[in-house]
């Protein structure tokens, strides 16, 4: 999971939720998916997986069933997220969005606090937090570390092939402070087609943490 920096809200829907009786279901949801997955670099939410307009969702962090329809509207409440399924069937290694459904969850990944919180397993891959309720969101409720999904052993791929990348190029001795900065600064961006690396979170954890 990386920050997320909500941007403006597309002035289609800006304009639509000014109407009477506006809702969610009737407002155009293609521009709102394509400001999400540009300001998340087109990586799910929660796992940080690939996602574009044909195979994401729209998620209401806060429950959707809990708002009024002018709230659902409310675009800083709105991510884009994965299917969350294996094949496109519904079950219990349901990751993400599938498998939190109506719960009211605490971590936000628009939250910069949130995210100093989620650490990872770097031999691993696994994600978690020290903090009981966060550990709970990111393992339980949204499934992280889903086998199934093969989403520890993708982050921890994702990690080994950086780390690899990295001294190739930079030998153990020279990680600098300042070139871990730069680094970091580096993958944090989004590349020419405005995509982010997948799972990059992890990365971004581990680099960090070298700094100190």
């Amino acid at each position: 999971m990386i920050y997320i920096c909500k941007g403006k809200e597309p002035n289609t829907l800006k304009r639509y939720r000014k109407q009477p009786y506006a809702y969610f279901d009737g407002c155009n949801k293609d521009d709102i998916r394509q400001s999400l997955l540009e300001e998340q670099g087109y990586l799910c939410a929660y796992c940080m997986r690939r996602i574009d307009k044909e195979q994401m969702k729209i998620e209401h962090w806060y429950p959707e069933y809990l708002l009024s329809e002018q709230q659902r509207l409310e675009y800083h409440n709105m991510l884009g997220v994965c299917i969350g399924h294996i094949e496109g069937q519904k079950g219990r290694d349901d990751t993400c969005d599938s498998h939190k459904q109506n719960t009211i969850i605490t971590v936000n990944p628009c939250e910069p606090k949130m995210i100093s919180e989620i650490q990872y397993k770097s031999k691993s891959g696994e994600i978690y937090s020290e903090n009981p309720v966060i550990q709970k969101d990111i393992n339980e409720t949204l499934n992280l570390n889903s086998i199934a999904h093969r989403l520890p052993q993708n982050r921890k791929h994702k990690l080994n092939a950086v780390i690899q990348e990295l001294s190739r190029k930079l030998p153990q001795g020279k990680w600098t402070k300042s070139r871990l900065e730069n680094i970091i600064k580096l993958y944090s961006k989004p590349d020419s087609t405005g995509k982010k690396a997948e799972y990059i979170g992890i990365v971004l954890w581990y680099l960090n943490k070298k700094i100190g």
